[in-house]
């Protein structure tokens, strides 16, 4: 099937928001411009990613289905899994422990994406599954237990984005794609953008993690949570749509990230940690040259993008690169 230029650019960009949002996790307290556009970036990149995601899964059907994406997706995670712990426990002394069930770092995308897949078994209904995924979703606030483990409180937080990306057809796009719509996106996320930079908090990354429940969010009284969480709902589908409305339609030159996503989501945590534990960090708030930070992830997509890297980390995959 021939790639559409438009969905390969709007992934490309994702991933590199992905890189961006991770690189300036760590600064975020130091600049209120590095956390205007941390929260910014947060506000729509994971939902337009899992979105996306969405939009090209097929319901599992049958035994060979559930096969295909326990190879695409659950062993990878298995695997790297191991790989992340011993990188972290040998290379930086971290003292963490071997666990399948408690994802590392940025691998819970991998298990959650397993789960809704799964998960489009029961809410497949055009009709109500959308409203259902929600609702479960505002329940799920309450209950402490849903948290990191296996990466549930994440799954049903994002799944309502996967599952309109999942209910979206080719023609919906189309719509969105059109010129007008891309004026109102610029303008509704500049507008985003100054209300972040003007009222934004640094406790609001927690609700655009959707990784705890309202006890760890809210202080007094949680009887309210769920209408906290509809508003992040609104405000990050707003902010998802309006992306989705600048996407670029045509081929140009960043379009060909858009097929190594998943190598790059993988990887790039390997060179991120090393730059973590490095003296960057640290002269950067030093020299206050935070311009680095955005430097970073485009020099991190631009090796792992090379050719003869790509070919490495698909063979480690198991992936076919793609032409």
């Amino acid at each position: 099937m021939k790639r559409d230029p438009y969905f390969d650019n709007a992934k490309a960009v994702l991933i590199v928001l992905v890189v961006l949002g991770h690189t300036l996790a760590r600064m975020v307290t130091e600049n209120e411009w590095i956390l205007t556009v941390y929260l910014f970036v947060f506000a729509f990149h994971m939902p337009a990613f899992i979105l996306v995601s969405g939009y090209f899964s097929r319901k599992i059907k049958s035994k060979r289905d559930l096969w295909v994406q326990i190879k695409k997706i659950l062993i990878p995670y298995i695997i790297f899994q191991v790989i992340y712990t011993l990188y972290y426990q040998k290379l930086f002394d971290e003292p963490i422990e071997f666990t399948i069930l408690t994802p590392r770092w940025a691998l819970w995308f991998l298990i959650s994406l397993f789960c809704w897949n799964i998960l489009l078994l029961v809410f497949s209904s055009r009709k109500y599954g959308l409203v259902f995924s929600i609702i479960v979703s505002l329940i799920i606030g309450y209950i402490g237990e849903v948290n990191e483990w296996l990466s549930l409180s994440r799954t049903f937080f994002f799944f309502p984005f996967f599952l309109v990306g999942h209910f979206l057809e080719r023609k919906h796009f189309e719509w969105i794609k059109k010129k007008s719509n891309a004026l109102i996106g610029w303008l509704v996320l500049g507008l985003i953008f100054s209300g972040i930079y003007y009222y934004g908090d640094i406790t609001w990354r927690e609700w655009f993690y959707g990784r705890v429940g309202y006890r760890e969010l809210i202080d007094g009284s949680i009887a309210y949570g769920f209408i906290y969480k509809l508003f992040v709902y609104l405000f990050m589908g707003a902010a998802t749509y309006c992306f989705f409305c600048i996407v670029p339609r045509k081929h140009i030159f960043f379009t060909e990230l858009g097929s190594i996503t998943l190598v790059i989501y993988l990887f790039h945590m390997f060179i991120l940690e090393y730059v973590y534990n490095s003296f960057i960090y640290d002269w950067i708030k030093e020299s206050g040259q935070y311009y680095v930070l955005f430097v970073i992830p485009v020099m991190i997509i631009f090796i792992l993008s090379r050719k003869p890297i790509v070919k490495v980390e698909c063979l480690l995959l198991g992936i076919k690169m793609k032409t």
